[in-house]
């Protein structure tokens, strides 16, 4: 498989700070390059199990700035930002369906639906939502825009 240039890069970052990440217990959520060959904006978007702070961010962004001066994987000036994904964070992939399971999320499908329930099941082509005291089935390929959901 050919790479872009950007997949290439986000694959490299995505090495060099897994074990930055994962001795402390932290998942990259998301990484996010934009920017163009003279700068480029890192976005490393972390996580835990129960929740990251912001000094947090702020210690883990001075720790990834030193691995990434250390191994110098882009030839050009850059910002690094670290954060939370926040409380309505998109949800994308499987990994990002099983974090949220059991937690309330919006859905809504290719169809224009919207259904806001509690996550009960994942599986690889589907999701089950208890909205209502009913469980539904989502297919996956039909959800067009899916979040973890809060009321005020």
């Amino acid at each position: 498989m050919n790479r872009t240039p950007a997949q290439s890069l986000e694959v490299t970052l995505e090495q060099l700070v897994q074990p930055v990440l994962g001795e402390k217990g932290i998942e990259l959520v998301e990484l996010n390059i934009s920017g163009n060959a003279r700068r480029y904006v890192l976005r490393f978007f972390v996580d835990r199990p129960d929740g990251i702070s912001v000094g947090e961010c702020a210690q883990l962004s001075r720790e990834l700035a030193d691995v990434l001066d250390t191994h110098d994987p882009i030839d050009t000036s850059y910002t690094l930002e670290v954060s939370s994904p926040g409380l309505t964070r998109p949800i994308k992939t499987r990994k990002d369906f099983e974090r949220a399971s059991g937690k309330a999320i919006r859905v809504i499908t290719r169809s224009g639906h919207d259904h806001v329930g509690k996550l009960i099941d994942v599986s690889d082509e589907a999701i089950e939502l208890e909205v209502e005291g009913e469980t539904m089935s989502v297919v996956l390929t039909n959800i067009t825009k899916a979040n973890l959901h809060f009321q005020i």
